[in-house]
């Protein structure tokens, strides 16, 4: 009997490890990841308890609906042509499989220890980010190059659902009494989630900031709603209110002030620059920067001479940010409404100059970087994609084509897709058939996570795959969990704007999590209520 519960002790101790180890590297390694989940399959198979584990699985069918996910992808293998590309995929989505299987049938959680897993995965996130600001302040050329090289572990859209998640798990600590916690405790809580809120917009995540504003609305009508005190309710609805007043009223203000056009005759446009030499003009591109047309008093042999003489990098060169250098600088010209002609980079400064180089193509980023930079970005491109139809570079644009691209593939390739590993390969054919511009790094990915399950299993595939993770989360009530609500929230909205699940490390955040709230507690339903 001693020697039983030793052993019985120990693999919980090595299971209750390797979780640990999982959400401390979630946000940090993926390699330590692989390894985490490699010790709990081992530790898994090392307990034994097969008959009493194949009982609980019986008993609880939407662990094996979850899990069945990845025989979807599995049996995509049958008719995909890229083996290599598929074999790829399956050894990611391996998590769909391992997580809800392993912790379905280990034993739940105590609200202790399921309150030291979340806050664990919290203070990884936190230090993740404070790694990112250090190596921001140590290279902070980056904020002049491209500012999504801060997030130094993932690419940034990524990193910031595991922002968001950390965030709201930590105010969950605070507002909701599930797990017990001192002011103090509390008082640390809400100041390292205002913390990674902060770091958010930092990151300049449009997709994480969006889903900051849905999810704070949510989570503060929820908390106000179930509060006793009468006068928080109004006080809530007037603070979501303005929440979603106030990001409007930055787009519309950008809009209307930059992107009206000033009016012009024709005939009043001057032909010849002070040096004597011919404008072009070509007003009927229609694009603008600060209001002002970029492509009239253009004037690009004095340009190139002038701008060769002031800058290391060649006028027929790139910037920093792999853009041609000679049209960031006829943008920047114009964001001043200067000519762009020799007298007009005249009154260019050494910092105007450097600006350039780095890739900045309006000298109001200079000024106010950050969010407000990234939005006017988002217009900016939205607007020379309404005007001119070009996308190459400009990340909106090219979603716009791909979904358009991807609609058709999936069309092209009805009922049953492409298969699990022919998806990029079709989609980068598709654009080459239609003679697409677009960036020569793009790998083909649709960026939409639902298309891609519709472009590589079919409408059969795309409605099992959520039938699969719809049912457990009814029949286990999860939706009565704020956290998990929170964390479905994240994962679906999300994955309207990004392939979330095509990475490693989305698949193992998904898989853990689902299977942490849907499975890894299943006696905890009082509780899943708060």
């Amino acid at each position: 009997m001693i020697q039983s519960m030793s052993r019985e002790t120990l693999h919980r101790n090595v299971y209750l490890f390797a979780l640990a180890m999982l959400v401390c590297c979630l946000p940090l390694s993926k390699y330590m990841m692989s390894i985490s989940q490699f010790l709990l399959a081992i530790n898994w198979m090392a307990e034994g308890r097969f008959r009493q584990k194949t009982v609980l699985i019986r008993n609880n069918p939407s662990i094996a609906f979850f899990a069945s996910v990845f025989l979807i992808y599995a049996m995509g293998m049958l008719y995909t042509g890229n083996m290599a590309a598929g074999l790829t995929k399956i050894k990611n989505v391996l998590p769909l499989l391992l997580l809800p299987v392993v912790l379905g049938t280990s034993y739940p959680l105590s609200g202790k220890e399921l309150k030291g897993m979340l806050l664990l995965f919290a203070a990884s996130v936190v230090i993740a980010a404070l790694v990112c600001v250090v190596n921001y302040l140590l290279h902070p050329e980056t904020i002049a190059g491209d500012f999504r090289s801060v997030s130094v572990f993932m690419p940034h859209h990524r990193f910031s659902l595991l922002i968001l998640m950390a965030a709201f798990i930590l105010l969950y600590m605070v507002f909701y009494p599930r797990f017990s916690a001192t002011g103090y405790e509390k008082s640390a809580y809400l100041s390292l989630s205002l913390m990674l809120i902060s770091f958010l917009f930092f990151l300049r995540s449009f997709t994480g900031i969006i889903l900051l504003i849905i999810l704070g609305a949510g989570f503060m009508l929820r908390t106000a709603y179930t509060g006793k005190r009468s006068f928080v309710k109004p006080a809530a609805g007037w603070t979501v209110i303005v929440l979603f007043t106030m990001p409007a009223l930055f787009i519309v203000i950008p809009v209307l002030k930059y992107f009206q056009p000033v009016p012009y005759e024709i005939s009043s446009l001057e032909k010849t620059t002070a040096g004597g030499n011919h404008y072009t003009h070509n007003p009927e591109t229609g694009i603008l920067e600060n209001g002002n047309y970029v492509d009239l008093y253009v004037c690009e042999p004095e340009l190139k001479k002038e701008w060769d003489r002031i800058s290391r990098i060649p006028y027929d060169g790139t910037d920093k940010k792999g853009q041609l250098i000679r049209y960031t600088l006829i943008r920047y010209l114009t964001s001043k409404n200067l000519r762009k002609d020799s007298a007009g980079l005249s009154h260019l400064e050494e910092p105007d100059v450097t600006a350039i180089e780095h890739g900045l193509a309006n000298f109001r980023f200079k000024e106010k970087p950050g969010i407000s930079q990234r939005l006017y970005e988002i217009i900016w491109e939205i607007h020379v994609f309404d005007k001119t139809g070009f996308v190459r570079n400009h990340s909106v644009g090219q979603r716009i084509i791909f979904f358009k691209t991807a609609v058709q593939v999936v069309l092209k390739n009805l009922p049953w897709g492409t298969g699990t590993g022919d998806v990029y390969d079709v989609m980068l054919r598709e654009a080459d058939d239609k003679l697409l511009s677009l960036s020569t790094n793009w790998e083909g990915k649709p960026h939409n996570q639902y298309l891609f399950f519709l472009l590589a299993f079919g409408l059969p595939g795309f409605l099992w795959i959520m039938f699969s993770w719809i049912y457990p989360a009814i029949v286990r009530t999860c939706y009565t969990n704020m956290l998990f609500n929170i964390f479905a929230a994240i994962i679906l909205i999300s994955m309207f704007a990004n392939d979330t699940l095509e990475s490693y490390v989305g698949i193992v955040f998904f898989s853990f999590f689902y299977s942490l709230f849907g499975f890894a507690s299943p006696g905890d339903k009082q509780a899943a209520s708060s």
